[in-house]
C-alpha cells in the first residue's frame, strides 16, 4: 500500500475489509457484512440517540435507522443513502457512517434500507429513496426537524441514489460522497486504479449489474444528462485513490456550468469507501468534519419559498 500513499489509519480500514470472512452467495454476503460492520467503529461511537423504524409503501415497508445529535428547537435533517454497488450495505453495515455523519452535522440523519439489485430493479430501489425523503418531510414535527432545511447525502451507489433524488425532491442541498457519476465501464481510469477495495474488476461488475437491472433505462448517466440546472447547491467529495475521482471532477464541471452551486474536494490518501474508515482513521473523520462544514451553512440557511412547497 505503500505506493499510494494512503492517509493515516487507512491501512488498517483495508486490513479490516480484508480480512471479513468469505461467503458462498449474495445473501450470506450481506449477512456477514451485517455481522461485522461493527468491527469499523473500533471503539469510536459518535454522541448520538438512534432507533429504527419504517415508511409503509404500497406493497412493502422500508426501514430508517434514524440517528439523532440532539439540540434544541427545530434541527436540519439529512436523508442518506448507503453505498454497496447497489447490491450490498445497510443501515447496519453502514451505522458508523450515518451516526458520525449526524454528529459532524449536527442534523438528524435518517439511513435508509432501500431495496438493493437484483432482487429489484433500479426503479424499486430509487422509489424507496424517493418515499423515505418524503417520509421525511411529513414526520418532521414528530422528529423535531425543520421541513424546511432537509438535505441528501449519499456514498457510492448511495451518491447516485441522492442526486436522482434531488432531481425531483427538491432538498435544500445535497452531499455526494465518490459517487457513480459516469457507468462507463471502458473509462480510462478504471485501467489503471491501483485502489485496493474498489477494483477494475469490482466496478465493471457493478456498473454492469446497475445497467441490468434498468438503470439507465429513463435518464443517462449523471454526466451524461441535460436536466441538471434544477439541482440544489451541491458539496462533492472525491478520494485521491479511487478510480471513480476523475468522473467526481466532470460531474462537478457539469454541475457549474448547468449554474449549479458547486463545491468539490479531493481528499489526500483516501480510497473508494472511506466514510467507513471514520472508527479507526483520524484523518477520515477529519474529512468528514470538512464535509459538515462545507455544507452547514446551507442548512443553517432558510429555504426558498419555492423549495420550501416542494418539500412541505
Amino acid at each position: 500500500m505503500a505506493e499510494l500513499a494512503l492517509a493515516d489509519g487507512m491501512d488498517r480500514y483495508v486490513v479490516l475489509v480484508r480480512a471479513t470472512p468469505p461467503a458462498a452467495d449474495m445473501e450470506t454476503m450481506r449477512l456477514v457484512g451485517d455481522l461485522t460492520g461493527q468491527r469499523y467503529a473500533e471503539g469510536h461511537a459518535p454522541q448520538v440517540a438512534r432507533f429504527d423504524t419504517f415508511v409503509a409503501a404500497p406493497g412493502r415497508e422500508i426501514a430508517l435507522r434514524i440517528f439523532d445529535p440532539g439540540g434544541e428547537g427545530l434541527r436540519p435533517a439529512i436523508c442518506y443513502f448507503h453505498g454497496g454497488g447497489f447490491a450490498f450495505g445497510s443501515v447496519e453495515s453502514f451505522d458508523i457512517v450515518g451516526a458520525a455523519l449526524a454528529e459532524a452535522t449536527g442534523a438528524v440523519v435518517a439511513s435508509v434500507q432501500y431495496r438493493r439489485l437484483p432482487e429489484t430493479d433500479y426503479a424499486g430501489a430509487q422509489a424507496d429513496c424517493d418515499a423515505a425523503f418524503a417520509w421525511l418531510g411529513r414526520q418532521a414535527g414528530a422528529l423535531a426537524i425543520d421541513p424546511a432545511r432537509i438535505a441528501v447525502a449519499g456514498d457510492s451507489a448511495g451518491a447516485l441514489l441522492a442526486l436522482a433524488c434531488g432531481a425531483t425532491a427538491r432538498p435544500i442541498c445535497q452531499l455526494l460522497f465518490y459517487g457513480t457519476f459516469a457507468m462507463n465501464p471502458d473509462a480510462a481510469a478504471y485501467q489503471t486504479a491501483l485502489d485496493p477495495i474498489l477494483t477494475t474488476d469490482r466496478v465493471r461488475q457493478y456498473i454492469a449489474l446497475f445497467t441490468r437491472c434498468g438503470g439507465l433505462d429513463v435518464n443517462p448517466a449523471p454526466v451524461d444528462r441535460q436536466d441538471l440546472a434544477e439541482l440544489p447547491p451541491t458539496h462533492i467529495v472525491a478520494a485521491e485513490h479511487d478510480p471513480l475521482c476523475a468522473e467526481a471532477v466532470t460531474f462537478a464541471a457539469r454541475l457549474e456550468q448547468a449554474g449549479v452551486p458547486t463545491t468539490i474536494h479531493i481528499a489526500p490518501g483516501m480510497i473508494h469507501g472511506f466514510l467507513r474508515a471514520v472508527g479507526v482513521s483520524a484523518a477520515a473523520r477529519a474529512e468528514l468534519r470538512a464535509a459538515a462544514e462545507a455544507i452547514r451553512p446551507l442548512l443553517s440557511a432558510p429555504a426558498p419559498i419555492e423549495t420550501r412547497k416542494a418539500i412541505v
